[in-house]
């Protein structure tokens, strides 16, 4: 059963992002954005453990865009750390490139 979450936190960093963000940018992540709440995001994207942080995920949402989010299954909710271009976040390795952390990526189920 997938896991419906609520995003209750990071809003800000979202609204500053898309500022400078292209209208085809901004639609993509709204979608991994949502694809994340429903617990689809772990079917449609790459997800990875983050290198910096091992309770954040980095949605690859494009190779050249991400999303690092942190799940509170406690609450059933989720917050934004982080959106942009790989290459201002720690997640991404050489050239831009998001990089695994060595770890599986993580399921809405807990699994």
């Amino acid at each position: 059963m997938a896991m419906r979450l609520q995003l209750v936190e990071g809003f800000e960093l979202l609204e500053e992002w898309a500022e400078s963000a292209s209208q085809a940018q901004r639609n993509v992540m709204y979608e991994a954005l949502f694809a994340v709440s429903d617990g689809s995001a772990f079917l449609i994207y790459d997800i990875f453990g983050d290198p910096g942080d091992r309770g954040n995920l980095v949605v690859a949402v494009k190779p050249d865009l991400v999303l690092k989010v942190v799940l509170r299954r406690a609450d059933s909710s989720f917050a934004i750390r982080y959106a942009g271009p790989p290459d201002d976040d720690e997640a991404a390795g050489p050239g831009g490139e998001v990089v695994m952390s060595g770890e599986e990526p993580g399921s809405p189920e807990g699994g």
